[in-house]
């Protein structure tokens, strides 16, 4: 299965992070700049602290949308994406009140009350944090739209078997290069550090592991059974169970192999997709 990136990582990850923080500390540097601005226009008192710590509004965003990305990736529902986003919005103006407060009290001369720095944020800021965090919303809903969207069975087994290998290539006792189908081979066996290759009336001798080769095979086809042994499910004609828990597995060929009592699930598994059984 094809592992997808969250969608925190794809839009905090890396060079995307850096971006993100700039993109909001222009906008504190603006709010700071236009406030210095206003001041020369209408000829009042300017004060960079202060003005500096009403900016810290913008700062509030990377980590609240960073909560919201990591709620909206746990539902499903578009209404629950709406409902996040408000109560994020709802957060972020309760939020920035209290830490006005808490900053003017340990750093500054004068404290200012909550009260009122929460009706100057919902005045100044409503409808901005309204639009950045709809933005946001609609940016996470269009990405899992068309990243994360469920894979069907058919393109599932498709993805599947796009890169399985359908041939060998092996030397036979003159050294000359055979290419073999996979679909003749019974199954694979370790002798470290080789696997032996049978076929039904021939054993060719192969310098890899099984767990290298493991994933190289169609797994819906090859499957391991033991910690030494993978077999071509298509020849399995019957399987019998030794009354401790592992099992005997008769091949077409009538050689037997034993599947250990770690692999049974994923076996039986297997028996019910290629054979139907129920």
């Amino acid at each position: 299965m094809i592992q997808q990136q969250t969608i925190y990582n794809f839009i905090y990850n890396g060079k995307r992070a850096v971006f993100v923080t700039f993109f909001l500390l222009s906008f504190a540097f603006v709010t700071v700049a236009l406030d210095f601005l206003f001041s020369k226009f209408h000829n009042t008192s300017f004060y960079l602290s202060e003005s500096v710590l009403f900016s810290t509004f913008w700062l509030l965003f990377f980590p609240l949308i960073s909560f919201q990305i990591k709620l909206i990736e746990l539902s499903k529902k578009l209404a629950v994406y709406f409902l996040i986003t408000a109560v994020v919005i709802i957060l972020h103006l309760l939020f920035y009140p209290a830490m006005i407060w808490f900053l003017s009290k340990i750093f500054y001369d004068h404290t200012f009350l909550y009260r009122q720095t929460f009706n100057y944020g919902f005045t100044h800021y409503f409808i901005t944090s309204v639009i950045i965090y709809s933005f946001s919303m609609a940016v996470i809903f269009i990405y899992k739209s068309k990243n994360l969207k469920p894979v069907s069975i058919a393109d599932e087994a498709h993805l599947e078997n796009t890169a399985v290998v359908t041939t060998l290539i092996v030397s036979d006792a003159n050294n000359n290069k055979i290419v073999i189908p996979t679909n003749d081979v019974m199954y694979f066996s370790a002798s470290s550090p080789y696997i032996n290759i049978h076929l039904e009336s021939k054993k060719y001798l192969q310098k890899r592991t099984l767990k290298y080769l493991e994933g190289q095979l169609n797994s819906t086809q090859f499957l391991r059974v033991h910690k030494s042994c993978i077999i071509n499910m298509h020849k399995v004609i019957s399987y019998k169970s030794r009354l401790n828990g592992d099992y005997d597995i008769t091949l077409s060929d009538n050689t037997q192999l034993r599947l250990s009592r770690n692999y049974l699930k994923a076996f039986k598994s297997a028996m019910e997709g290629n054979h139907g059984v129920t």
